[in-house]
């Protein structure tokens, strides 16, 4: 028991000079700007009347700007992008050669947040919670192809949603002004047009698509719930 006390309080002791700087004063700057990826499992993802729900992974890029109240307070901004493509599905609608018998779907998502944000000091970094509300805009490509190999493309026009937004990250900072974080989100909207609306084309059907089979092939918008493991990049002005 003795050894693992002597153990244990050098090992505090090694890490105190760590502590202590890393508990210097900030630069004077209050401005945090930061870049990152991450990977969203299974989100918004598209309904259509034939499969139900099509299930896909996304990884999106973000852009974030965070304005330092105090040294646990501040309130962060982020944008993000990014696009999926949903495999190739096989239509169980009919048999007849006219009708679109596979297609898939390509999304592309925008997003904008506003957060409150606490952060606590540990060791050489800040770990972080925010709870913020955003809006997104979604936009909806569907790809079909005909058991004649006849290609067709729908293209829907964008519709607007709001989330709510659960974060929490760690940011190391191994020098004064650079930082790398770390973080999970979890999202889901709420208003909008709801689950089972359905986004306007955005352009006259391509010929030879008959209307009731592309009414019966379009999507259904699904609800913005996703879980999102981001990496990024800090930088103190």
């Amino acid at each position: 028991m003795k050894v693992r006390s002597l153990c244990t309080t050098a090992a505090w002791l090694l890490l105190l000079p760590l502590c202590l700087h890393a508990q210097e004063s900030a630069p004077k700057s209050r401005w945090v700007a930061g870049v990152g990826v991450g990977f969203s499992m299974n989100p918004y993802t598209p309904r259509d009347s034939v499969q139900g729900e099509r299930e896909a992974n996304l990884i999106p890029v973000e852009a974030t700007l965070e304005y330092r109240l105090s040294r646990l307070f501040s309130l962060t901004a982020s944008f993000s992008y990014g696009q999926l493509h949903t495999s190739s599905i096989q239509s169980q609608l009919l048999n007849t050669t006219p009708y679109p018998f596979f297609y898939a779907y390509r999304i592309q998502t925008v997003t904008a947040l506003i957060a409150p944000r606490i952060q606590f000091r540990i060791w050489q970094g800040d770990l972080g919670v925010a709870l913020g509300i955003g809006r997104y805009r979604q936009w909806y490509d569907q790809k079909s192809n005909s058991v004649n190999n006849q290609q067709y493309l729908i293209k829907y026009k964008g519709v607007n949603n709001d989330f709510f937004s659960f974060r929490m990250d760690y940011t190391y900072w191994p020098q004064r002004r650079f930082g790398i974080a770390v973080g999970l989100e979890a999202t889901d909207s709420f208003g909008g047009p709801g689950r089972n609306a359905f986004p306007e084309p955005r352009q006259p059907l391509p010929g030879g698509l008959e209307p009731q089979v592309a009414a019966v092939l379009q999507p259904r918008l699904a609800v913005y719930s996703s879980t999102t493991i981001w990496a990024g990049f800090r930088y103190r002005f």
